[in-house]
Order: C-alpha cells, then structure tokens, then sequence
C-alpha cells in the first residue's frame, strides 16, 4: 500500500468520497452531515491521506486544524472500503494523522462520529480517545457521539 495525499480532483478522491457519502447517508439523515467536503482538501488547514493499492485507494482519512478557545485537530472522512476492513487500515491511517498532529505541535485531537458505528468508537478507544461534550460548531444530535485525546504530555 503507497501513502498518498488526497486531493478535489483526483478522480478516485472524487469516488471515494461518493462512496463515503452514500454509506453515511445510509446511515443518519443528512442534515446531521458535516463531513469535509471536496474542495476544502485544498485548505492549508487540512491533511488528507489515503492508502492506495495498485488501482484505487481503500483507506483514507483527514486531519483538520481548528481553533474553539484552543488549537485542536478533528478527525475527518476515517474511512476503508468494505473489502478492506479488518486489516488494520484505519488504525493506520489515524497513526499518520496523529503522529502528524504531534509534529505540527496540535495538543489536543477532537473528532465527531455516529451512535452506529460502533466499530469505529472501539477503532478511537483502542487510541485512547474518552467520549467528551460536542465541539465547535456541533449542534447537540443524540446520534453523535464526541471524543477527544489530549496528545501533550501530563
């Protein structure tokens, strides 16, 4: 698997984020979706990474700066296509994101994801995330679950 930036015009970028949207959609009505859109992959604030095989990418996920009365980074778009899940990828992917967090000195991660992705809160668990209040500009949805890790050193 190669690392690779992910970016708006790349055709599989494009697809991918398709894919995610259409599962996500599946899953929780749209208006609780804040996912990152397309075009803010050229944001000087965003780190988005995926994992390509030899003809797609199967595993992706972003890091966004932000800054709510402190800087932190959020986790977005974690995701690996079916055939690809139970291989590790996305703890991966969140150990690219995080250790570029730690270099770019980001002391706290936050990240927003759904009551039914079960998985995915064990996925951020197993990294030491706690379940924390909403952030940002979340609006209180019982179908969210928050969680945060502190990345400075006690």
């Amino acid at each position: 698997m190669q690392l690779v930036e992910l970016k708006p015009d790349d055709p599989n970028v494009v697809d991918l984020f398709s894919e995610i949207d259409r599962l996500m959609n599946t899953l929780y009505p749209i208006a609780s979706d804040q996912s990152l859109a397309l075009e803010e992959l050229n944001q000087p604030n965003v780190r988005a990474v995926g994992l390509m095989n030899e003809e797609e990418i199967v595993a992706c996920g972003a890091i966004v700066k932000q800054f709510d009365k402190t800087l932190y980074g959020e986790i977005k778009r974690l995701y690996v296509k079916p055939n690809y899940r139970g291989k590790g990828l996305s703890k991966r992917i969140m150990q690219i994101l995080l250790h570029y967090a730690g270099d770019a000195q980001i002391p706290l991660i936050r990240l927003e994801t759904g009551v039914k992705q079960e998985e995915s809160i064990k996925l951020y668990e197993s990294l030491g995330f706690d379940r924390c209040e909403r952030f940002g500009l979340y609006r209180d949805n019982p179908l969210s679950v928050f969680m945060s890790l502190s990345l400075q050193s006690e």
